[in-house]
């Protein structure tokens, strides 16, 4: 998968670290860096909590963005990744992974692996859910809809992963599918409405109910 440059690179840089002392460039480089690193694999940087204390220096410095713990995705928070915890074992990680992925997208910080055009994201919003109510497998999301824009997990075809879809607008809808052992699909999910648009593959109804 290429490299996209990220539009977190258009964005004015942060002027403090959390600890107010100035953050320049080559730090807040280093942290972005560290940040792309640990939200894909959190398990080999010290787990979630390695993320969140990245998310949180970014925010602090972040003279534009809000700085509340918004991505602390708590099992009582009325969000789709919530109601779907607990249910998948192996891919509860990555699925939390791709909480903070989200987040760290919407204010520039997630380098994406493939930005998605309008077009690509619409066809993929528009059909994603109809077409995971069948039983499906890691091979068949990728050779539908292409390599993702992030993978969080173990990036072997059998392990436990989910796949983010994000196009270049941070404020478009984000597909992400979740999957577990073996490359099967239990769920795919557009955005954290419980309300709105997700749903369960026969492999994760099972495993949900």
């Amino acid at each position: 998968m290429s490299s996209v440059t990220s539009a977190a690179a258009e964005q004015p840089a942060p002027t403090t670290g959390p600890d107010g002392r100035p953050l320049t460039d080559t730090r807040r480089a280093e942290l972005l860096d560290s940040l792309n690193e640990a939200v894909r694999q959190p398990e080999r940087f010290g787990g979630p909590a390695a993320v969140v204390e990245l998310l949180d220096a970014l925010a602090a410095a972040d003279p534009d963005g809000d700085r509340s713990p918004a991505w602390t995705p708590g099992t009582d928070a009325p969000t789709v990744s919530a109601l779907l915890r607990g249910s998948f074992g192996d891919a509860d990680p990555p699925l939390v992974a791709s909480q903070y992925g989200e987040d760290a997208h919407r204010r520039g910080w997630l380098r994406l692996d493939r930005t998605l055009s309008g077009e690509e994201l619409r066809a993929l919003l528009d059909r994603a859910l109809d077409w995971s109510e069948d039983s499906r497998r890691l091979a068949e999301v990728l050779a539908e809809f292409g390599d993702p824009s992030v993978v969080y997990g173990d990036p072997a075809p059998d392990a436990p992963k989910t796949l983010g879809y994000a196009g270049g607008d941070r404020e478009a809808p984000v597909v992400a599918f979740h999957f577990g052992a073996r490359g099967v699909l239990y769920a795919v999910r557009i955005g954290e409405n419980p309300l709105g648009d997700w749903a369960l593959t026969p492999a994760g109804r099972k495993l949900f109910d």
